[in-house]
């Protein structure tokens, strides 16, 4: 009841080829990134502290949530 080796290997075939990925001309993997636009100095200095402000509105948000899940599940 055993089967031959020719039987296995068919067993073991995909139906269908897989597809295969073209190649890029040139080898290259990723194209080069594009250089980021030239912002002033003032504005980098707005959106960081708008950031900071963001970030500690969101770290009291989670310590009032911690305290409120302590309160119901004392460890």
């Amino acid at each position: 009841m055993s089967k031959s080796k020719s039987e296995e290997k068919a067993a073991y075939r995909s139906p269908v080829p897989l597809p295969t990925r073209p190649e890029r001309p040139g080898g290259i993997g990723w194209p080069s990134p594009t250089p980021a636009p030239i912002t002033p100095t003032e504005d980098v200095g707005k959106t960081l502290k708008q950031i900071l402000e963001r970030l500690d509105a969101i770290e009291k948000r989670l310590e009032r949530i911690e305290q409120a899940l302590m309160q119901r599940q004392p460890l």
